[in-house]
């Protein structure tokens, strides 16, 4: 098989036509995703509480797939506003540690999310 459509059984799946992730080529492309719960609760009004759920929705994307967050080679951040960078770099560190030979490779962008509530949404290409 070239290629394997993955979802998280945890997760709700979207209404938009795209798999959680895609694995092909020894690697697994995550699509971007929000700071939603396994109940579609966003975490309003609050930046580090979408940041680290949209990180943990990665995680477990990764883990459906057999893969894992820490080994993420190339994350993308979309920020919906610039004001929390500093916010998500500290949130980062979090995750992947602070030693820069475990960092992945990062873009981080702001652009308009596609819903107004969204404040991140986070995409994520990781070793199968």
């Amino acid at each position: 098989m070239l290629k394997e459509s993955i979802y998280a059984p945890g997760l709700a799946r979207s209404k938009s036509p795209h798999a959680h992730a895609v694995k092909a080529a020894g690697l697994v492309f995550v699509s971007g995703c929000a700071g939603y719960d396994a109940q579609l609760q966003l975490a309003l009004g609050d930046f580090g509480g979408q940041f680290r759920q949209a990180l943990a929705n990665v995680n477990e994307i990764l883990a459906a797939a057999g893969s894992s967050i820490a080994k993420a080679v190339k994350v993308t951040v979309y920020l919906d506003r610039r004001a929390d960078f500093e916010e998500m770099n500290a949130i980062y560190k979090e995750i992947f540690g602070t030693d820069p030979q475990s960092w992945p490779a990062r873009t981080t962008v702001e652009a308009r999310l596609p819903r107004k509530d969204f404040l991140v949404e986070v995409e994520c290409v990781a070793i199968a």
